[in-house]
């Protein structure tokens, strides 16, 4: 059946609007689950615990709450000083009461008491007059009047020092009670109390559960914190909690003393103190709590917390690529290894939603007042960069190139590719891994003589373009780049990252042959740099330098060889008669002897300690050119 007119097109009371379409007002009405700190009067600290609550509830109650603490902050208020909240889990009801008061007056337009005008109208505030410069939390004017509408019955008990106040709601505010009483007091009566018994069934429980009571007495506690000078009692008959007999007291002369309730999650030594005309705050390095209060309730999300946040990241970012070269680094990185303690007072917030969780007032607007700007002192700052949050960054940072770095070889060694330079590979035939050598040659003279000499079943070669690349400091990816240095590891089958067991490699003895003069020496060394990547081929004996003679002495048929040019001086006068040879490299080698130097070859092998590491560093890091010219000195 098809709906009328009239059903399909309807207008809402306030009130049935507020019930039918309770996000737009409170928030979710259905339990959620949430990390949150709740105190824990075992340890007298705060712990955090998985909790289930209303976050719509949460919102009502914390209206009346808010009232109180708004109340305080005001220059013109009635001596509050007290704030008690009392809730009775029996009777499913929750009592604020302070000591403050609200005027016992008509409202001249609505002709009704100022209380009843607060607690029992929508949209009625003090705070709608955007000129002047409040520090409450108030703005919009849904206020207590909304705790009312979601409760089964409201009742509100006020006293301005001449006149005491009564009058109570029932169904939802729906029904005004006739009961409104307004007599004379003494002068030292003042105070207001609310008391609301809660609609449970408009929040989907049945009944105000313990994790809803300690979520309030959280609340309590921050209202004492975030109004310096204001004792907050709380009580519960809940049997669950201690203050069910006595109430607890809360009132704070710092901030420091609220911080110190923390002490589970931080480390109090290490704070670092911040303070500007609009907030006090304190920096903790290496910790992920943030908690933030503006004018007397916590918000701990938004533009304030992101303002002392960009301060320090813009100078921690700046401060770490220029001192650590770390190009890559993000604030996003930095973002995270701290944690913002902070109280701030900001003139008429401005917030994402009704229930205040994220303020959205942007910096320049923080106070009507031009005198007071948010600014980050140079003292602070040089603090900021002076301490262990530097070092969180950088292990994180240094933890996330090993991360990618690993994904890379991971990466690399799955995709290991066909040879670059295939035609200058020379392989071996026989199939017994422990018998197979790779010997390497820095160009192509030595590819003829090598396939003539060579003993074909266990000698393989690659020849390669010249001088090796300096691969001292670059990534595996960047080595993997270079043409001659991915075929030599694709030959191999060596793994980045990864421990390269012998037996499992496609050769057992890695022959480094260069020519025995400093350029031979020099491609040697930059070979020695490369397989410095894989260290544990030293470990295991795998490498090793083909040493070939530099001089050759004959007479008849006789000769000797000589590989160093002390080992010849000390024959020198012995030699009278005999024909000296002077061979450069391998290409002064005549065919016989190039063969004896394969079939008959001479090792030296390579060790890797910490003076072979310093040496390498010292001759073929990056960034210390000047430091070897001092070294060649005596050379030249």
């Amino acid at each position: 059946m098809s709906k009328t007119i009239e059903q399909k097109y309807q207008e809402l009371s306030e009130i049935e609007h507020c019930l039918k379409r309770p996000g737009m007002w409170i928030g979710s009405t259905n339990v959620e689950e949430k990390d949150m700190f709740v105190y824990n009067s075992e340890t007298e600290l705060m712990e955090m615990k998985h909790v289930f609550f209303v976050p719509g509830m949460l919102k009502v109650v914390d209206e009346v709450i808010s009232n109180s603490c708004d109340e305080f902050r005001r220059k013109d208020n009635m001596g509050l000083t007290t704030l008690e909240v009392s809730i009775s889990k029996s009777k499913g009801s929750i009592t604020i009461k302070d000591n403050g008061g609200i005027p016992i007056v008509k409202h001249k337009e609505a002709q009704v008491y100022i209380p009843e005008f607060i607690f029992g109208r929508l949209r009625t505030s003090s705070n709608y007059d955007d000129n002047e410069n409040r520090n409450v939390i108030g703005i919009n004017g849904v206020g207590s009047s909304i705790s009312n509408i979601f409760s089964k019955k409201f009742e509100v008990r006020s006293a301005d020092g001449k006149h005491e106040f009564h009058r109570s709601w029932s169904n939802n505010m729906q029904t005004l009670n006739d009961d409104l009483t307004v007599i004379k007091c003494s002068k030292a009566t003042h105070y207001t109390e609310t008391t609301m018994t809660l609609d449970l069934k408009r929040f989907n429980v049945t009944e105000i559960s313990d994790d809803f009571i300690s979520i309030i007495r959280k609340r309590c506690i921050d209202a004492a914190v975030a109004n310096i000078g204001l004792e907050v009692k709380f009580w519960t008959d809940c049997e669950n909690f201690p203050t069910y007999k006595n109430k607890d007291c809360w009132n704070f002369s710092s901030y420091d003393q609220y911080i110190d309730l923390y002490a589970n999650y931080l480390n109090l030594e290490d704070k670092i103190f911040y303070k500007n005309d609009l907030c006090t705050a304190y920096i903790f390095p290496d910790s992920i709590v943030d908690i933030g209060f503006v004018n007397g309730a916590e918000c701990s999300k938004g533009t304030h917390m992101r303002a002392i946040r960009n301060d320090i990241n813009a100078v921690l970012l700046e401060y770490i690529q220029k001192k650590f070269k770390f190009k890559d680094l993000t604030t996003r990185g930095i973002d995270g290894r701290y944690s913002v303690f902070m109280d701030i007072t900001i003139s008429n917030p401005m917030y994402d939603s009704q229930t205040k969780e994220c303020l959205v007032t942007q910096q320049d607007m923080f106070s009507k007042d031009d005198t007071k700007k948010w600014q980050s002192s140079s003292k602070f700052l040089n603090e900021i960069c002076k301490s262990e949050i530097v070092e969180l960054v950088k292990d994180w940072y240094n933890k996330k190139q090993e991360a990618e770095n690993v994904k890379a070889l991971r990466k690399l060694n799955k995709n290991a590719k066909k040879l670059f330079r295939s035609d200058k590979f020379i392989d071996c035939n026989s199939r017994k891994k422990e018998e197979k050598q790779l010997w390497l040659f820095e160009g192509d003279s030595a590819k003829s003589g090598f396939r003539l000499a060579r003993d074909p079943q266990t000698q393989a070669g690659y020849i390669m373009r010249g001088v090796p690349k300096n691969s001292e400091g670059l990534s595996a990816v960047q080595i993997m780049k270079n043409e001659v240095f991915a075929d030599i590891v694709n030959i191999l089958g060596l793994q980045w990252g990864e421990y390269n067991d012998a037996s499992k490699l496609a050769y057992n003895k890695i022959v480094i042959c260069s020519d025995m003069d400093y350029d031979g020496s020099k491609i040697a060394s930059l070979l020695l740099v490369f397989f410095n990547h894989f260290p544990e081929l030293f470990e295991q004996k795998l490498i090793c330098r083909s040493i070939s003679p530099i001089i050759i002495a004959k007479k008849g048929n006789d000769e000797k060889k000589y590989i160093s040019l002390d080992e010849y001086k000390k024959d020198e006068k012995s030699l009278k008669g005999w024909k000296i040879l002077w061979n450069k490299g391998l290409g002064g080698l005549s065919a016989i002897a190039y063969k004896d130097m394969l079939r008959n070859p001479i090792f030296h092998y390579f060790k890797k300690d910490e003076l072979a590491e310093s040496s390498l560093r010292k001759w073929f890091a990056k960034g210390i050119a000047e430091e070897r010219k001092e070294m060649l000195k005596d050379k030249v």
